[in-house]
């Protein structure tokens, strides 16, 4: 799928970025499963039947010039920057968000490090004032959102902490909040609709 993924990465260009919806980046990632260019794994991974295994990646296509090459933070042929940050254990290329590499987590998480520590027992990377004040749960970061079912682990998706120490994406808990509180006013509403027409 190189076509697709060329054409996403020049919509990106139109669009003042580089790279896919996903990521900001002057390359594509050469997949070793199946030898295709994409521009990152998510991208493949919505149009493969297979996901892309992002640390097994060693080669990247520049998108100015096109040379494939080991998988490295700039162009050995033209210069240009794949991205302003770059794992070499990840293989994340992305503009800079203040990314840090957690050896525990094993992925990149956004940051900055100093604002973030890693919980062993919940093996997650919390944010600082939920040290010693937080419910652990073993691996709770291991465990699918309960609410779309995917992966809370390696989401792009913030998660939010319950007070019981359970893990929700932030958007599901914004949504979840925003049903209820549907649900409330439909039930204020429903039963002051009963009362007015017992009243009448």
């Amino acid at each position: 799928m190189a076509a697709s993924a060329w054409e996403d990465g020049a919509r990106g260009q139109k669009q003042g970025r580089r790279g896919c919806e996903h990521y900001d980046r002057g390359c594509l990632l050469k997949a070793p499963c199946c030898d295709k260019l994409y521009t990152c794994r998510l991208c493949h991974d919505n149009n493969e039947d297979h996901q892309l295994d992002r640390f097994k990646v060693t080669e990247v296509q520049c998108i100015k010039c096109e040379k494939i090459q080991h998988a490295q933070q700039t162009c050995e042929e033209c210069s240009t920057l794949f991205g302003e940050y770059y794992c070499s254990i990840c293989h994340l290329f992305d503009k800079d968000k203040k990314q840090y590499h957690c050896e525990n987590c094993g992925i990149c998480r956004i940051g900055p490090k100093e604002d973030f520590f890693h919980c062993l027992k919940c093996n997650l990377c919390l944010a600082m004032n939920l040290q010693g004040k937080h419910k652990c749960i073993e691996n709770v970061s291991r465990q699918n959102c309960p609410i779309c079912l995917e992966d809370i682990h390696t989401s792009r998706v913030v998660a939010h902490v319950l007070p019981c120490g359970h893990l929700l994406h932030r958007t599901c808990y914004e949504e979840m909040l925003k049903e209820l509180q549907m649900s409330i006013m439909y039930a204020l509403c429903f039963r002051y609709d009963s009362v007015l027409e017992t009243a009448g």
